[in-house]
């Protein structure tokens, strides 16, 4: 599971479009759903209902949502602690 398939999952997840999921996170629409699809083969389920250029999310994608946005949540809170902790002056006491 890589950063960029639960970013793609969660945008896919909010607007319930693969089409305007890959327009928010600039790439293309067959680039997102494949990932989506990779994503959903490596947890060995199903995260959305495909009815044809429809969306839903499965009762599994639903829950699977929550955690995604908290491990997405953590990564940025960990990389905001690494760049503040760039901008700290060294000095002596």
């Amino acid at each position: 599971m890589e950063i960029r398939q639960l970013k793609y999952f969660v945008n896919a997840a909010k607007t319930l479009s693969f089409t305007e999921a890959a327009r928010l996170s600039n790439v293309a629409q067959s680039t997102l759903s494949q990932q989506v699809k990779q994503l959903e083969t490596e947890l060995d389920v199903p995260l959305f209902h495909r009815m044809g250029k429809q969306i839903q999310l499965t009762t599994e994608g639903s829950m699977f949502l929550e955690d995604a946005q908290r491990l997405l949540d953590d990564a940025r809170q960990g990389l905001q602690r690494l760049a503040d902790l760039g901008k700290l002056e060294g000095g002596s006491v």
